[in-house]
């Protein structure tokens, strides 16, 4: 048969399998992959994609009187079988490969082509049992030789969060500038000096007390080297906002804030304010008497930039956290300090505008505490005193430019500065797993989780910040990225596409009641146990669509079966469902995605690519009402022409009963012209006429909006 009278062929069976699945036995499911490839979403620090080897087992046989090589493996219908190596104990470690093999196959399909292979070993009477060669981790508890006189990271529930997260954003450090403290190599970024005007962020005072706070942050953490950081894989872009005589104002830290959100920053932490006067304690400074602080803020806030700020520690003398500045600017987290029995510090700035409390010492005896391997310093030493404060990296009162290896050193610290940095890391991390989280939401969590503090009378917020509690855990793999089908029923279909590494894009192909087709999008996030999200439907106005909440969507993965459940109206239910596959090999121009016209939004185009066959269902309006069609084409080409279907039928819409049928006609061609690998935008046109509409478009652009 020739690829002229092929094309055609290949372009019903696709329409025909994908909305009608009329007779023949429905596949069998195909998990989609498992993306753990960033941290803090499936994985925690160090683990491997895998829970377990694929294409292995453990196996061992029961005794017998039968003559059997000591080798033996017990055979599988579809995998070939072979031993491994003999394991103590009388258990040995068997190959399954499956037949035939997957060349290009997920984890997911691996690890559920293993456990079928698993189960099957299981049922051979043969067999005393079989179970999977499991991969395991190490927990995350740090090795560094300072983390054991850490109190404040237990104090707050860190060990248990590092089993889950361990963090990849960046925190931006509004602070005295970076050193190259050893606990700190390899954590800085490019940053800024706001203080001196310059590109060169190094401290250049001799108080270095953004090196102490940078510690909290994100010192490496298992190198051998002093203590851990709250959000130990992340990374800190230094902004120095203290001039070189250690003084910093206003205009300094706005430029900072708004830096930071310019330049990928994903939390912002300010360990410093507005203080308090003896000689004038009736002046304050809220951040309402600030517009420009608070136009920084609100600006940082736009661009999902999370901001933590030290409340102060004038609470001795009665002073509200309303009346410092950045803290009390609208949007910004307020964090007091907590101390090593989980009350408030009585010395930290208190009152309504706390949001919550960390670790920040009990300075029993001085601000300062012991010092761990620093050099002598006259400076200091007078005052140092206790150790019941917060220890992290520190450096001899010297100048970066003649700070030298043994001037490194660790010490105590007490103050709500150090308090921030453990509210800002968990923000981090939180942001890690769930990158969409908006700040609000960031905050929201921190606040509603936090363990209460009842001897806090209302000046302590919702009480001391709880990073077991505020991190995520049990979040969902994310499914391939394409087309999705139920092989049991006809008629639907769901795409889904990535946006994040905890957000999808779904839309979902399905029918009337009358039998018209008609479409639903969805933004899903990801929660504990499933994706989920809104179901909307969108209205056409002639010129751009508006868009209502009609009900609600989830995709749940359980026992290797993805699961779409769904509301619409009074109407809900669910089916399984698995990836469509319809072409084999990678495509010389990959469309795979969800694609629009920035001059026309509303409408668009989701294409499937697998092999030489490219799949576009174009969702467009019948007047005002959503309806889509669908053009399939066979092609080693970059400039493609869809012959575009109408689809109708009967019994296809949610909740509907009854035999299914289907009916389709031409409607006209679509057509785009690509280029090689994954093309970010096509020229485009439409000549589309249907039932009720048409859809004529001579020339357009279109742009990828997700994929592949």
């Amino acid at each position: 048969m020739t690829k002229a009278v092929r094309a055609p062929l290949l372009s019903t069976l696709v329409t025909s399998v994908l909305l009608t699945a009329c007779g023949g036995e429905p596949q069998a499911p195909i998990p989609a992959e498992t993306d753990a490839s960033l941290t803090g979403i499936t994985a925690p620090r160090g683990a491997t994609q895998r829970r377990f080897v694929p294409g292995q087992a453990i196996v061992k046989l029961k005794p017998t009187n039968k003559a059997r090589s000591p080798e033996a493996v017990p055979s599988i219908q579809g995998y070939t079988t072979a031993h491994l190596q003999a394991l103590p104990g009388g258990a040995s470690l068997v190959s399954l490969a499956w037949e035939p093999s997957l060349a290009a196959s997920s984890v997911a399909q691996e690890e559920a082509l293993t456990l079928a292979a698993i189960d099957a070993l299981r049922l051979d009477p043969d067999v005393e049992y079989a179970h999977e060669n499991l991969y395991f981790q190490l927990f995350a508890t740090p090795s560094d030789p300072l983390y054991p006189q850490q109190w404040n990271y237990p104090a707050m529930g860190l060990p248990q969060a590092w089993d889950t997260v361990t963090g990849n954003v960046t925190i931006a450090v509004l602070d005295t500038g970076r050193l190259d403290h050893p606990d700190l190599m390899g954590r800085w970024t490019t940053g800024y000096d706001f203080g001196d005007g310059d590109a060169n962020p190094y401290d250049t005072g001799t108080w270095h007390h953004g090196l102490h706070v940078a510690g909290i942050l994100a010192a490496r953490t298992n190198n051998g080297v002093g203590g851990a950081g709250v959000c130990w894989g992340c990374q800190l872009m230094p902004l120095k906002i203290s001039t070189s005589s250690g003084t910093i104002d206003m205009a300094a830290v706005n430029a900072a804030i708004r830096y930071a959100a310019d330049n990928g920053a994903r939390v912002i932490n300010m360990s410093f304010g507005t203080g308090y006067n003896p000689n004038a304690p009736s002046q304050v400074y809220p951040c309402s008497s600030f517009p420009d602080t608070q136009n920084a803020v609100n600006y940082a806030l736009s661009k999902g930039v999370v901001l933590v700020a030290a409340a102060g520690n004038d609470g001795a003398v009665g002073h509200q956290a309303a009346n410092v500045t950045p803290a009390s600017c609208t949007g910004v987290i307020a964090v007091g300090a907590s101390t090593q029995s989980g009350g408030m510090a009585a010395w930290s700035t208190r009152g309504s505008r706390v949001d919550v409390i960390a670790p920040g010492g009990l300075a029993s005896a001085s601000l300062y505490g012991q010092g761990i391997g620093c050099p002598a310093d006259p400076t200091l030493d007078p005052y140092v005193s206790g150790t019941d404060q917060i220890l992290s990296a520190w450096a001899t009162g010297k100048p970066s430019t003649v700070l030298v290896p043994g001037d490194y050193c660790h010490r105590y610290l007490s103050g709500t500065s150090m308090s921030s940095p453990h509210v800002a890391g968990i923000a981090a991390l939180m942001l890690s797993q769930k990158p969409s989280m908006t700040p609000a939401q960031v905050a929201a969590r921190i606040t509603s989780t936090a363990t209460a503090v009842p001897s806090c009378a209302g000046n302590c917020g919702t009480g001391r910040v709880n990073a077991a509690a505020a991190i995520y855990t049990n979040l969902p793999a994310r499914p391939t990225q394409g087309l999705w089908w139920n092989p049991a029923r006809s008629g639907n279909a769901i795409d889904i596409q990535h946006v994040a590494s905890d957000q999808l894009y779904l839309t979902w192909f399905t029918y009337t009641s009358a039998g018209v087709p008609i479409w639903y999008i969805s933004s899903l996030q990801a929660q504990p146990g499933e994706w989920r999200g809104d179901l909307t439907r969108t209205t056409w106005s002639g010129s751009g669509a508006t868009t209502s909440v009609v009900g609600t969507t989830r995709i749940v993965l359980s026992g290797g079966q993805y699961r779409y459940h769904w509301t619409l109206g009074g109407l809900s239910g669910n089916e399984p469902i698995q990836p469509f596959v319809f072409g084999s090999g990678a495509p010389a121009m990959n469309l795979t995605g969800a694609w629009y016209n920035p001059l026309e939004s509303g409408w668009g185009v989701t294409f499937a690519s697998q092999g030489t066959l490219h799949v576009a269902n174009i969702t467009v309006y019948q007047g005002s009402t959503p309806t889509w069609l669908q053009g399939v084409v066979n092609s080693s080409g970059t400039s493609l022409s869809f012959p575009v279907n109408y689809i109708t039928g009967t019994n296809l819409c949610p909740g509907c009963a009854g035999t299914p049928s289907v009916a389709s006609s031409a409607a006209g061609t679509f057509t785009v012209s690509g280029s090689g690998g994954a093309p970010s935008v096509m020229p485009a046109s439409s000549s589309l006429s249907f039932p009720g509409g048409s859809w004529y478009r001579p020339s357009l652009s279109l742009q990828r909006l997700t994929g592949p």
